[in-house]
């Protein structure tokens, strides 16, 4: 599913279009921009929305001079207006990666909107004047909701986007989790020692993680666990088997203990639950 997923979003940035990729924490939607560039040998403009942070320098600001008021152009209007400068000294089009793009506050919303409208190839100069984009610069907006807010009140800084905004956004594609057989092969080559040490650890950890997210879609369990959770267990598990010679036989339940003591008590239990009858030795007294 995953695949199918990104295939299209791939399909589009091949073919220069726009796109807008929301879906749940840790399923690659940064990271496939960042995959593309280096395959691709694209420039990438990395740009991430945080409540109450003054947005206007990405674009042009005010300032004083020797000779009087002028205007100073940011990092954003030059790479989207001019390209990206490499070492060979050409210019290339950018791709534009805008991060959490739910995020943006009331006051951030109108230069939003500004950048929105230049996504049709034009951009207006604080004169008044439309200036035309780089010929080939292209946008990737990442959500975790698709612009209505987030329903399970998980994500509490995710805002609804106007919908004038979001028809401006490009092709709509939500994300989804990898399948576990290509993200344990992702995992087995971040930890290679608990890989070769603890070899049959990633089938338990498979099916308690399709357990976890099967109960967090459900919205029966309270909690996220996204790739970079299961890299915190592993990590742990890693740790451990720095320090002593022997696998303990819970390993994989001690590793847990980094991600199930980031939730409040009653979700903890619930999570133990879940994942108790996958692992060796059990979760419930971890």
């Amino acid at each position: 599913e995953a695949k199918n997923v990104y295939f299209r979003a791939l399909m589009a940035l091949a073919r220069g279009r726009n796109c807008f990729i929301w879906g749940m924490p840790g399923t690659g939607k940064d990271a496939l921009a960042h995959a593309f560039s280096a395959y691709t040998r694209t420039p990438l403009v990395e740009l991430a929305f945080k409540p109450g942070v003054d947005i206007s320098p990405w674009f042009y600001r005010q300032v004083l001079t020797a000779e009087g008021p002028a205007w100073e152009y940011g990092y954003l209007w030059k790479s989207i207006t001019q390209g990206v400068l490499g070492r060979d000294g050409k210019r290339r089009p950018a791709l534009v990666l805008l991060s959490d793009v739910d995020r943006a506050d009331m006051s951030q919303v109108e230069w939003f909107r500004v950048l929105c409208d230049s996504m049709g190839g034009r951009i207006l100069d604080p004169s008044g004047e439309m200036i035309p984009l780089f010929p080939g610069t292209r946008f990737v907006c990442t959500a975790n909701s698709c612009g209505s807010g987030d329903a399970r009140g998980r994500m509490t800084s995710a805002n609804p986007i106007d919908a004038s905004i979001l028809d401006r956004l490009g092709r709509k594609i939500e994300a989804v989790y990898l399948d576990w057989e290509d993200e344990s092969g992702v995992l087995r080559s971040k930890f290679p020692i608990v890989a070769e040490k603890s070899p049959t650890l990633f089938a338990e950890l498979g099916k308690a993680t399709d357990a976890l997210r099967k109960s967090i879609k459900e919205e029966t369990l309270s909690a996220e666990f996204t790739h970079r959770g299961l890299c915190e267990i592993l990590q742990e598990c890693d740790d451990i088997l720095s320090f002593q010679s022997d696998v303990p036989r819970n390993l994989l339940a001690l590793g847990f203990r980094a991600w199930t003591e980031g939730l409040d008590g009653d979700s903890r239990l619930q999570a133990k639950r879940l994942i108790d009858p996958h692992l060796k030795g059990g979760a419930l007294n971890t």
